[in-house]
């Protein structure tokens, strides 16, 4: 095996990796990857994004301006929170939903003073309130969400059941309708709503399609067994409107972008790259 077969190797190793930690967050969960997009970020993310779009069937593949700092941006954009929960271990259908109510609003007074001490102010707090459940004597757990209203008459906690029942059968197509539920962890999510930061459209928009002025250079790329003569862009070049037609490398600091060929990438107004097929 030549050195560029192995590294290619290598690289689709790689690649399967990550298209099976992919689908445990989709398809094992019910959810169908052609339905969505996919976002890559990291450092590393854009250089696999294309292969792993082409496995999983997921199109767009959305490249940030910046994916090398996009934890950080998550990090201004996102909710103050923080997790209250405790364990409970009863059967829904023999709970009454005061007994739950109880629970519940103590673990929201901990979630409130929580937020007190962060300094967010009452019109920004919120509290997302989930049972764990499971039927009994199983292990799989399914969050269900639930609100303080659904607390309020007499009655045993069966609201919960259609809610788990319709997740337990996405995730794993099968119910036991006979068994009774179980639940396990009861959970406050206190969050601090922040305004956050907001996304800015470039200035400038391209004239056309054609990326040539941002072309830095030529290179020989690696692809499906044989060199393939490749356009290098620069990632500071590229203007919303864009296309850049496969075999191309996007170079910037924080990261490497390859669109594969037959595939192509269509700068939008906000500076991402969607790569698709050609």
């Amino acid at each position: 095996m030549s050195v560029e077969d192995a590294a290619a190797a290598i690289l689709d190793i790689v690649n399967e990796n990550m298209h099976a930690a992919l689908r445990v967050v989709s398809v094992e969960r019910g959810h169908d990857p052609r339905r969505f997009g996919l976002v890559a970020f990291g450092g590393a993310g854009p250089l696999h994004a294309n292969a792993l779009g082409r496995l999983i069937r997921s199109w767009p593949v959305i490249v940030p301006p910046s994916p090398g700092v996009m934890s950080a941006f998550g990090f201004l954009t996102s909710d103050i929170q923080n997790e209250f929960a405790e364990t409970y271990l009863r059967i829904a259908e023999e709970t009454p939903a005061e007994a739950l109510r109880a629970t519940v609003e103590r673990l929201i007074a901990q979630a409130d003073a929580w937020l007190d001490s962060e300094g967010v102010a009452a019109h920004q707090k919120r509290f997302d309130l989930y049972a764990d459940c499971r039927y009994y004597l199983q292990n799989i757990q399914v969050p269900c969400r639930f609100t303080l209203d659904e607390l309020v008459d007499g009655g045993p906690c069966t609201f919960l059941r259609a809610g788990f029942e319709q997740a337990h059968r996405q995730r794993y197509q099968f119910d036991l309708p006979d068994s009774p539920l179980e639940i396990a962890t009861i959970r406050v999510v206190g969050r601090g709503t922040i305004t956050g930061v907001s996304l800015v459209e470039p200035p400038e928009r391209a004239a056309g399609p054609d990326a040539a002025a941002a072309i830095l250079r030529h290179g020989r790329v690696y692809f499906h067994g044989a060199w393939v003569a490749t356009p290098i862009y620069q990632r500071a070049r590229l203007r919303p409107g864009h296309v850049l037609v496969g075999p191309a490398v996007v170079v910037q600091h924080d990261t490497t972008t390859v669109i594969e060929p037959g595939y192509q990438g269509s700068v939008d107004r906000f500076g991402n790259i969607l790569i698709e097929e050609a």
